[in-house]
């Protein structure tokens, strides 16, 4: 090959690559730009969770209420509250910053949702109990439905991720409603003793729930109480039915909670059956348990409490013989609990975060929030047992 003609070959892919590179750079300034503006307008103009939102476009308010003992509460958020629990209960509220386009799936690492700029912590301001609850009844009052939705977290959250994860459930599932997050510190190590030590706090620490939901019942009033608990949450929302129930006005046939709802609830079958059970009758309208036979992190939690944990199903898709196993909970011609297996939406890593990363789960939820009586989708496909126990199976549709 001579020499002038490896020039022209050189100059030629020269060129193109400059070509390429300049072409790209008009489309993303031209068409790019425009699309991701277009996008960002319109997550603005759909956006239901008006009664959250400040002055500012895409910045919400959320509340509080943490059982950790305080740190350092003029640091940053990181140092705020360590992870030791006390019986003081703390209240304030926290402004997010939220991307309006943040949707499922579009971070390739779930874990960072928490740590990047989508979703950002502008302030946090402690209240006193008085003024917090004029301002948590403002805000019910001032919602469409009079609701307040309650999220308890599950093991090794630590306080700031709480308050990001609260932010990013209230973002995605987008009901206009008060999300209030109930903090506990479920952040004592990766370990097996750290495990062992976060459950017995999670019980100890449904004192701590039951005292802010009596607060919430008898003081702001909401018409339509919602209580959503993740993993190792559920454990405090079983103990903190316990005490509850212990309230005689509030174990009378009146319910004065309308949905709990426990995503892969880390909560023995036993203390489930035998006491959780019974108590949610008299203060729960509706249970929705979401379960899934290939949670992982319930396998682990399997082996380390050597027993099975509720939130495991036992059906597999081609195992329909197995359907009866997973309906325990289910009485024959119940209406108060509903148990729904996500088995064939869990697409997540550890598939014990569909929670936070399955969109038909969040669909669900909504619907289930949202109306006064539960509305079955397509979505869903019904199981009943010979012996008359339904639960239902959410699929990818038809």
């Amino acid at each position: 090959m001579s020499r002038l003609r490896r020039r022209l070959i050189i100059g030629g892919t020269a060129l193109v690559v400059l070509l390429t590179a300049v072409g790209g750079w008009f489309y993303f300034i031209y068409f790019g730009s425009t699309g991701a503006a277009l996008h960002r307008a319109e997550s603005f103009m759909f956006r239901r969770m008006t009664v959250a939102q400040l002055g500012e476009r895409g910045v919400y308010r959320f509340a509080y209420v943490t059982n950790r003992v305080p740190a350092d509460q003029a640091g940053p958020v990181e140092e705020r509250f360590g992870s030791t629990r006390g019986e003081e209960l703390r209240f304030g509220f926290f402004d997010t910053e939220i991307e309006p386009s943040l949707g499922l799936g579009m971070l390739i690492n779930p874990t960072d949702w928490f740590q990047n700029e989508e979703i950002q912590v502008r302030n946090v301001e402690p209240l006193d109990r008085q003024l917090f609850v004029e301002r948590m009844r403002s805000l019910v009052e001032s919602s469409p439905f009079r609701s307040l939705l309650v999220v308890v977290h599950g093991f090794r959250e630590r306080f700031p991720s709480a308050l990001r994860k609260t932010a990013f459930l209230g973002h995605v599932l987008d009901i206009n409603s008060p999300v209030l997050l109930f903090d506990w510190p479920g952040d004592q190590g990766s370990s097996l003793a750290g495990y062992r030590r976060a459950h017995q706090i999670a019980s100890e620490s449904g004192t701590e729930l039951a005292t802010t939901l009596e607060l919430i019942i008898r003081e702001i009033q909401p018409e339509r109480l919602w209580v959503v608990a993740n993993s190792m949450g559920a454990q405090v929302v079983a103990d903190a039915f316990s005490v509850l129930h212990q309230q005689p006005d509030l174990a009378d046939a009146e319910t004065e909670i309308e949905d709990v709802v426990l995503t892969a609830p880390d909560v023995s079958h036993d203390e489930f059956d035998e006491r959780f059970k019974q108590e949610i009758t008299a203060l729960a309208k509706d249970l929705t348990v979401y379960v899934s036979s290939n949670d992982r992190a319930l396998l682990v939690s399997r082996l380390v409490n050597r027993g099975r944990r509720r939130g495991e199903s036992s059906l597999s898709p081609d195992q329909l013989e197995e359907a009866a196993r997973i309906s325990e909970l289910i009485e024959p011609d119940s209406d108060l609990i509903t148990l729904v297996d996500v088995t064939p939406v869990n697409r997540t890593r550890n598939f014990h975060n569909f929670s936070l990363e399955t969109p038909e789960f969040f669909d669900d939820l909504y619907l289930r929030l949202g109306n006064q009586f539960t509305p079955y989708s397509r979505l869903l496909y019904r199981i009943e047992t010979p012996d008359r126990q339904v639960y239902w199976i959410l699929t990818r549709g038809r």
